[in-house]
């Protein structure tokens, strides 16, 4: 058999090991190197070389990421940490979902509950854009979620589809965003946070519209059926005690809102317009500052918040660099110059090419930031060299790593759909079609705005 054939199966049974381990729930830690290896083996590569390329190709890939990219995701880390034991966060869920839910007039007709979903999305929607995690966004959203859901009778699983919405469908690729997928690709192409503004706006407008009609056509389809909190929330209801309803006994005032808002606000404004010019991490430190020095009477142990600020850190950055590693491995592979040499094989200009391959990857890794990673280290200066605008470049892959990466095996979907208590049939659907189909989609559409000038 040909070399570059059999190192071509040898990608393709490494990725579909990587895909069904992490579906298993085995640590990426542990599955990105295996799947080197197994890359490495089919190469017709022996064990003194193999084990030359993990010491070598992989390890500096594994550490040239973490290197490159440690000062922003812990500032990130820290910032999430902090505005969910100081109370920030909660403040601001409990602001908007006592708006929401008088935005629904205690009535129990189809639009009240419309507007109580699109309200809880708002807040899901704040948080995330301003630097929480989507990991902690689900545990703030779920308890009031429950309590508006059980009064109002509105079907539990749309708990999912209000996390999803305003969580991670449109809130990261948005122009100055300070998600780390908006971010990464700053260093790699020399942009900043807000490159290709007008296709950033013009993409997230477009989400946010597909997103609420959705909701709309589905919930009117549950109205029809008659079904409301139960039966998806039964197990909800046998599980309650797991979640965290300190937060629904709390209340918060306009100037609490405002305060809870000012760290992000601070952040935004620093990497935007004032710092523009510097690293976004400086940014991202000065909102973590502006957030203690506004809430430092509130921590009960800022060791411990740091603490889990940095191990958030750590697990983030060795998870991506793990699979980064395994696509320096790929790399390497003689297989791997048979799919680049075949990008130009693929019907469409060379951005559709760029689209399809970081969809693609985002999907194999199961992860935004993963497949990312990738697909900057491996196609975006191929791409940046055949004259295409970098800021071109960078929205679209910021567009496209959201995609794909939410399938089954996507750790945060994992997370949302285990602390909330709904199993796939039930409760994924709202993550496959908001998080992972129309996304899908609107990478293309990004392409199609782009092809035709708009920057």
């Amino acid at each position: 058999m040909d070399a570059g054939l059999l190192s071509l199966i040898g990608i393709l049974v490494a990725m579909a090991f990587l895909i069904i381990a992490s579906i298993k729930g085995l640590p990426i830690l542990v599955v990105g190197p295996v799947s080197a290896i197994i890359v490495f083996a089919f190469s017709s590569m022996g064990p003194a070389e193999i084990l030359e390329n993990m010491a070598g190709a992989y390890s500096e890939d594994f550490a040239g990421f973490s290197q490159s990219n440690f000062l922003l995701f812990l500032p990130a880390c820290i910032l999430g940490a902090m505005l969910g034991d100081c109370g920030a966060a909660q403040k601001i869920a409990i602001k908007i979902g006592d708006v929401a839910q008088r935005l629904g007039g205690g009535k129990n007709d189809m639009m009240s509950k419309y507007l109580v979903i699109m309200g809880l999305s708002l807040i899901t929607a704040i948080l995330s854009f301003g630097g929480v995690s989507g990991f902690v966004v689900i545990f703030t959203i779920a308890p009031i979620c429950r309590e508006i859901f059980k009064k109002m009778d509105i079907p539990w699983h749309f708990v999912i589809a209000v996390a999803v919405y305003g969580g991670s469908m449109w809130t990261a690729i948005l122009p100055g965003s300070p998600s780390v997928q908006n971010l990464m690709p700053m260093s790699y192409l020399g942009t900043e946070a807000t490159a290709a503004p007008v296709l950033a706006i013009v993409t997230t407008l477009t989400c946010i519209v597909f997103g609420a009609w959705y909701i709309w056509f589905v919930l009117r389809r549950n109205e029809r059926r008659g079904e409301g909190y139960l039966p998806t929330g039964k197990l909800m209801e046998e599980n309650s005690s797991e979640l965290d309803t300190s937060i629904l006994g709390d209340t918060c005032t306009n100037w609490e809102f405002i305060k809870a808002l000012l760290p992000s606000i601070v952040l935004l404004v620093c990497m935007n317009v004032i710092l523009v010019d510097y690293d976004p991490w400086i940014s991202l430190t000065i909102g973590c500052l502006v957030c203690y020095a506004l809430y430092f009477n509130k921590f009960q142990n800022i060791g411990k918040t740091l603490g889990a600020g940095c191990t958030s850190t750590m697990k983030s950055i060795m998870n991506v660099s793990a699979v980064v590693g395994f696509g320096a491995a790929v790399e390497l592979a003689p297989g791997f110059q048979y799919v680049v040499d075949n990008l130009n094989a693929i019907p469409g200009t060379p951005l559709i090419q760029l689209c399809l391959a970081t969809n693609l990857v985002a999907g194999i890794t199961g992860s935004a930031s993963g497949g990312e990673a990738i697909a900057l280290n491996l196609f975006a200066q191929r791409f940046v060299d055949m004259g295409i605008n970098p800021d071109v470049v960078h929205r679209v892959v910021a567009v496209s790593c959201y995609g794909l990466d939410s399938m089954p095996y996507n750790g945060s979907a994992i997370n949302r759909l285990n602390y909330t208590n709904l199993d796939y049939k039930r409760g994924y659907i709202h993550e496959f079609i908001l998080g992972a189909i129309f996304p899908f989609i609107n990478s293309f559409f990004c392409v199609f705005l782009a092809s035709i000038g708009i920057v």
